[in-house]
């Protein structure tokens, strides 16, 4: 059995990363490829549990297990996540099952925190005998033939407690026609019940649930993969990279021309080094940004412009097609939407307490005809791409905004 976790360090170069951990050493590592993979249905910030199959092993992933004592540089509570993938046998599945009933049960977050400490090199370092005492004294899990129909409801305590003591008592379902990937459990914080379904998953809850209890349903198309195999996942990131330097390069270009061109700033206002730029689709309107949080949109004739003051230093800004609203992405990690029109700070309102824990370093909006649905990307120097969805109030200057994390 393989086992990684993932904490960070106490000083600012000291970021979360994963370590392979076994007897004799322990060992920075990429993200492993199943966590990569089957961490698409879970809030991983949050306390979340992971049991899934791929291809002859067992996953299980959890993630969100707050540290009693160790904070990050900004003062915040660090977060540890385990992942543990083993051969898919008899003996394996038994201890998968003994250790996720102890997740559910709350009972493994202070195993995993006790045996986590500050130092080393890395900021932090893992005591592989406390986790394998703790995987070791597991409860001895049942091999009964359990029902393998499919329920899905609210993350609830009583619903946690009915998963643990189906996984004491029967073995994990298998497919008749299984999958090459396959989600088993899934007990998340904010995340769609639609995505759990698509996934196909044996027993799943989450903060989103639309049903209190634990009951049946169907999967909307149980004959297609929710996952993209490995292949797939590696092609559509090389065309995503390819897209992306596209872009920038784009940007780039459009940027040194409006410096060559429209470099001048408007009269009575003196120069200022411009150090971001974007275009709308249609080429009538740009916006340009400096370092010190002045944001300026223009026409392309330089008939108008508006003038934005954004309190903290801007590292990212976008342009709506029809230049109407820009959204702006600073340092301390805050994304603003600004209405031109009407030279107004949107002030978003959360439907989830997802924000970027960095510099904001990427940007893409679009909106509607009537101005009242808004789309904004954004890409973080934490690695988090975050897609906001705003129903915008326009005469009263506020925005509803339903967030969802692409890549936690």
């Amino acid at each position: 059995m393989k086992l990684y976790v993932q904490s960070a360090g106490l000083s600012q170069d000291q970021d979360y990363f994963w370590q392979e951990i076994t007897k004799h050493e322990q060992k920075p590592i990429d993200e492993p490829d199943l966590v990569k993979k089957y961490k698409l249905l879970l809030e991983t910030q949050a306390y979340s549990i992971f049991i899934g199959r791929e291809s002859g092993n067992l996953i299980l992933l959890v993630t969100g297990m707050k540290a009693s004592k160790r904070k990050d540089y900004r003062g915040r509570t660090i977060r540890n996540s385990i992942a543990l993938i083993a051969q898919d046998n008899e003996q394996n599945e038994q201890q998968i099952r003994g250790i996720a009933v102890l997740a559910l049960e709350g009972k493994l977050q202070n195993d995993i925190d006790s045996a986590i400490k500050e130092g080393g090199e890395y900021g932090f370092e893992v005591s592989y005998e406390q986790i394998e005492h703790a995987i070791k004294a597991s409860l001895q899990t049942k091999n009964s033939t359990g029902t393998k129909h499919l329920m899905i409801g609210k993350n609830s305590d009583d619903n946690r407690k009915i998963i643990a003591d189906e996984l004491k008592e029967y073995r994990l379902p298998q497919k008749s026609n299984a999958s090459d990937s396959e989600a088993l459990v899934v007990v998340t914080g904010i995340k769609k019940q639609d995505d759990i379904k698509k996934a196909g998953v044996w027993r799943g809850l989450s903060n989103l649930g639309d049903n209190e209890d634990l009951s049946p349903y169907e999967p909307p198309n149980s004959d297609q993969n929710f996952f993209p195999s490995f292949n797939e996942t590696t092609k559509s990131n090389q065309q995503l990279g390819i897209r992306l330097i596209i872009s920038l390069g784009v940007i780039g270009l459009i940027a040194l021309w409006f410096l060559g061109f429209f470099g001048h700033p408007p009269i009575g206002q003196k120069p200022t080094t411009v150090v971001l730029a974007d275009i709308s689709r249609g080429g009538e309107y740009f916006v340009t940004a400096d370092p010190h949080g002045k944001v300026l949109v223009q026409d392309t004739q330089d008939k108008t412009n508006n003038t934005i003051k954004n309190k903290a230093a801007v590292k990212s800004v976008a342009l709506s097609s029809d230049g109407s609203y820009v959204v702006t992405g600073d340092e301390t990690g805050k994304v603003q939407l600004w209405d031109v029109t009407n030279k107004k700070n949107i002030e978003l309102r959360r439907n989830a307490n997802l924000k970027h824990e960095k510099a904001v370093l990427s940007l893409a909006i679009n909106s509607n005809s009537s101005r009242d649905k808004v789309k904004i990307v954004s890409g973080g120097a934490d690695g988090q791409v975050l897609l906001w969805n705003v129903n915008v109030n326009v005469n009263q200057g506020k925005g509803e905004a339903n967030i969802e994390r692409y890549i936690p």
